[in-house]
């Protein structure tokens, strides 16, 4: 009987010790290169309700097919995702430098369901320039086929989905798709 534990233990560690293994040799788990089905297509369209502050400049809501015409970058973030923080003052300071070239930026808060009091707080954390929309139910997201926050694209002045960032954007990569989108 002792035996017999004894060896079911063994073989459920040595289990466990090649899942572990599995995991580690199958790729880089930090692989930002998940292809998008959107590419290429039409951006999905969305009108949702913007924050207060963005009201005198767009309205109390933001419709994507109003935009269509410009290169967009449509950023999904939430409030309690820590690589948000990270990106914002980047997307900030992309907005102020590309926003006046004719870039228009829209940060969607998302799988942040009636969090609007945390979603303001962040938003004046970082003094976001750009509009900002909630997506409560997250139906913008499945439209978008997001894996999760933060994630951008880059839409061209036709209203395609060129590109796609997952993970905390960087100045060059906004750099680099933003340089191709204004060619």
């Amino acid at each position: 009987m002792k035996l017999r534990r004894i060896a079911l233990i063994a073989v459920v560690v040595a289990a466990i010790g090649a899942l572990f293994a599995f995991g580690l040799l199958r790729g880089n788990p930090d692989d930002r290169n998940i292809t998008s089905n959107l590419i290429g297509k039409p951006a999905p369209t969305f009108a949702l309700p913007l924050y207060e502050r963005y009201w005198p400049d767009y309205g109390e809501t933001f419709s994507l097919q109003a935009h269509v015409g410009r290169p967009l970058v449509i950023n999904f973030w939430a409030s309690w995702c820590l690589p948000c923080y990270e990106e914002a003052p980047v997307l900030q300071q992309a907005w102020q430098t590309y926003g006046p070239q004719g870039v228009q930026f829209v940060g969607i808060q998302t799988q942040d369901r009636d969090k609007r009091d945390e979603g303001r707080t962040f938003i004046a954390r970082f003094n976001l320039g750009f509009p900002n929309v909630l997506d409560n139910d997250s139906l913008v997201g499945v439209d978008w086929a997001l894996y999760g926050v933060p994630e951008t694209f880059f839409v061209d002045a036709s209203g395609k989905v060129v590109a796609k960032h997952i993970g905390p954007v960087t100045a060059a990569v906004l750099d680099q798709q933003l340089g191709a989108l204004l060619r």
